[in-house]
């Protein structure tokens, strides 16, 4: 396998003149294991940024299970799903996009995402979030929070990870994260394993994510994305702490890229019905994604995102995988951002 860069996956940040790059998050919902590792491929081969896994137990999109068991459907567990990739993968970076801190362990999930940087010969980015699909966490008997309770365990979590990234000593008293001495041994491979927070909330959210993240991953238009990272730049100062040491990644929907937007919208309606659910389910997902679209608007929206301050924009990408979109990507859109 091809060695981690000097330092590991975090070296400077991205100049104002270079072009957005592009990462997927890969739905591990209804679809087959081997044509889940073969879309892993195949986006390190066209030359894709990051490779990513959604951590949900169940599906976000899929056949009716009634307002209490939300949708139903076969998911892949996500840790499983990105440690199959590290195997069959030697460059792109791969992680969790993110793992919900309601069902996932801090010191736990640390002690993965190490064995995935081993695995990967140092490739792991470790990726937390508050969570917020209710349904999952019902089913398999985890606590449903309140969001304020929910942020709050985020950031006590977001505390054990970065001691312990940092090669310390957790403790941590609870109420929702408990530690005592916790250690992570062996290190990861990379020198500094990245440390990636998702949300958006400009208040509590983004202060962690200044406290302890290496990399953010927001929402929102780019309009709405700019305002949250000057958000983030302002939270950094008020700490002492360099805007320019965090990395800046936006979640975008799927992109689908024709010659026109309803042949557009018509073929990411066409893929998401192969998720179960209502039509009109499908139909609604697939006219709310404005990168269901042309290779110029696709091409002008990407730039938005990357004036807003992303360096990369890390799209959902369900099944059955889209070829035409993923060549389209790599050839005439990224010569376009160029």
């Amino acid at each position: 396998m091809t060695p981690p860069p000097p330092g590991g996956l975090l070296g400077p940040p991205a100049g104002r003149d270079e072009p957005i790059r592009i990462g997927f998050q890969v739905w591990g919902q209804s679809v087959l294991w081997a044509d889940l590792m073969a879309a892993g491929r195949r986006i390190e081969v066209l030359g894709f940024a990051s490779l990513w896994a959604n951590d949900h137990l169940m599906p976000i999109l899929g056949d009716a299970g009634g307002p209490v068991v939300g949708p139903t459907g076969p998911v892949f567990e996500a840790w499983m799903t990105v440690a199959g990739w590290a195997s069959q993968t030697s460059r792109i970076p791969v992680g969790v996009l993110v793992s919900g801190v309601g069902y996932r362990n801090a010191g736990l999930t640390v002690k993965m995402a190490t064995a995935l940087d081993h695995a990967s010969s140092g490739r792991a980015i470790l990726g937390l979030g508050a969570g917020w699909h209710e349904p999952e966490h019902r089913a398999f008997g985890y606590d449903v929070l309140p969001l304020r309770d929910r942020l709050t365990r985020l950031d006590d979590s977001a505390a054990v990870v970065r001691a312990l990234l940092n090669g310390g000593t957790a403790t941590a008293p609870g109420p929702w994260v408990r530690a005592d001495g916790m250690r992570n041994d062996p290190q990861p491979v990379q020198a500094k394993l990245p440390f990636l927070i998702g949300g958006s909330g400009e208040q509590r959210t983004l202060r962690i994510v200044a406290r302890d993240a290496d990399i953010w991953n927001g929402e929102g238009d780019p309009a709405t994305y700019a305002r949250r990272n000057t958000v983030l730049d302002r939270h950094c100062l008020d700490i002492g702490r360099d805007p320019g040491t965090i990395r800046r990644t936006v979640g975008v929907p799927p992109i689908c890229v024709r010659d026109t937007r309803p042949g557009a919208v018509e073929a990411l309606e066409t893929i998401l019905s192969h998720h179960g659910g209502l039509a009109a389910d499908a139909r609604a997902w697939a006219e709310s994604s404005p990168l269901a679209n042309t290779e110029p608007e696709v091409a002008r929206l990407l730039r938005a995102w990357r004036d807003a301050g992303a360096e990369e924009a890390i799209a959902d990408l369900p099944s059955p995988l889209d070829e035409e979109t993923l060549e389209r990507l790599s050839t005439s859109v990224r010569e376009s951002l160029a």
